[in-house]
C-alpha cells in the first residue's frame, strides 16, 4: 500500500522516517524541500506538489486549518486527486468545525474521511521515532478499518472515536486543562516564593500526603527548564481555538479568556518558543518580580519502553 504524508514539520518528518523504517512505501510532500531530501535518501518518493502525494491513505500533518484549506482546495489541492475508496487522515491542528466540513466535502468524492490528533508526554523528535504516543482517531469504521495496521506502526494507542471531529475538539480541551494548570502553577509558586518557601517542599508534600494527580502537575511545571511540552505558539492556537468555537456557540469561557490574555502577554515578550509552562513561568517573573529559578527541578524524563499496540474503542463506530 503506498502512504502519502503532507507536511513534513515537527511530527511529519518523524512519522515519515518511523513508517519507513518499518518498511512501509511513502510519498512525501512538503514546501520546504530539506525534509524531502532526508527522507529522499531513505526511501521516500519525493513530490512537486501536495496533490502529488496523495496515496491510497495520506496522512496530513499541517501546523493548522489555515494551512490544511490551502493545500486541499484549488486547482492543484490534493482533494482533486484523492480517489474514491481512498482514505485522508488529518492529523494537523485543525479545528472541530473545519474537520465538519471536510468530512462533507470527502463524502461528495467518496473518500474516507478520518480526524486524528497525536498525543505525546515529550517533544516529537523524542517519542514518534520509539512509538511513544497515541493517535486519537474520528470517523466511520470503513476508513479506519483500512489504516489501522499503518496506525498501529505508529504508535502504542489508537484510540478510536465515533465521529471525526472528537479528536479535535478533546485535543483543544486537553490543552484548556494544560495550560490553565501552567497558570495555576506559576501563580501558587511565585506566591509561595514570595514567602520563603521553595516550591519542591510543596510537591515534596502532594507526594507524602498521597495527592498523587496534583503532585503530578506540579512535577511537570517544575520540569520546564528540560523543555517538556509543546511550544507556547501552539498552546496559543489552541486557546484561540477554543474560544473561536465557544464564540460559535455563543458561548462564554471567562477562564479560558485570562487565560489567552495571559498567552497574548507572553507573546509579547517574546516567549513564543519556550514550552508553554517555561514561557508562563518566565511571565511570571517579569509580571511579580519574583525569581522562581529555583522552582525548577533538573531531573530527566524517565519514557517508558514501547509496548505493543492496542487499540481502544472509546463509542460505537460508524459504518
Amino acid at each position: 500500500m503506498e502512504i502519502g504524508i503532507i507536511g513534513l514539520g515537527n511530527a511529519g518528518k518523524p512519522i515519515a522516517e518511523r513508517l519507513l523504517n518499518k518498511g512501509r512505501r511513502l510519498k512525501v510532500y512538503d514546501v520546504n524541500p530539506a525534509p524531502m531530501d532526508d527522507l529522499g535518501k531513505l526511501g521516500a518518493v519525493k513530490t512537486h506538489s501536495a496533490s502529488q502525494a496523495v496515496g491510497e491513505v495520506t496522512l496530513i500533518v499541517l501546523p493548522s486549518t489555515i494551512e490544511v484549506k490551502a493545500a486541499a482546495f484549488g486547482g492543484n489541492g490534493f482533494l482533486a486527486t484523492a480517489q474514491p475508496g481512498s482514505v485522508l487522515i488529518d492529523l494537523s491542528g485543525t479545528d472541530p468545525y473545519f474537520a465538519r466540513e471536510f468530512e462533507k466535502e470527502c463524502d461528495k468524492r467518496n473518500v474516507h474521511f478520518l480526524g486524528a490528533t497525536l498525543h505525546a508526554s515529550g517533544a516529537p523528535a523524542v517519542t514518534i521515532p520509539k512509538g511513544l504516543l497515541s493517535v486519537v482517531i474520528g470517523g466511520k469504521r470503513d476508513g479506519l478499518e483500512k489504516c489501522l495496521e499503518i496506525l498501529k506502526d505508529l504508535c502504542q494507542k489508537v484510540i478510536c472515536v465515533p465521529e471525526p471531529w472528537m479528536p479535535k475538539a478533546m485535543k483543544s480541551a486537553l490543552i484548556m486543562f494544560a495550560a490553565t494548570n501552567s497558570l495555576l502553577c506559576a501563580e501558587v509558586f511565585t506566591w509561595l516564593t514570595a514567602q520563603g518557601i521553595d516550591p519542591k517542599l510543596f510537591l515534596r508534600l502532594l507526594q507524602t500526603t498521597g495527592s498523587r494527580e496534583s503532585a503530578g502537575r506540579v512535577e511537570d511545571f517544575l520540569k520546564r527548564a528540560k523543555s517538556y511540552g509543546g511550544a507556547l505558539s501552539n498552546s496559543y492556537k489552541d486557546i484561540r481555538q477554543a474560544l473561536e468555537t465557544a464564540a460559535a456557540l455563543d458561548m462564554p469561557l471567562p477562564l479560558m479568556s485570562t487565560v489567552n490574555q495571559l498567552q497574548e502577554m507572553a507573546r509579547a515578550q517574546g516567549l513564543t518558543r519556550l514550552n508553554t509552562p517555561a514561557a508562563i513561568g518566565n511571565l511570571y517573573e517579569l509580571l511579580t518580580g519574583t525569581d522562581l529559578s529555583k522552582a525548577t527541578l533538573e531531573s530527566e524524563r524517565v519514557f517508558p519502553e514501547a509496548q505493543e499496540p492496542q487499540v481502544i474503542y472509546l463509542g460505537e463506530l460508524k459504518g
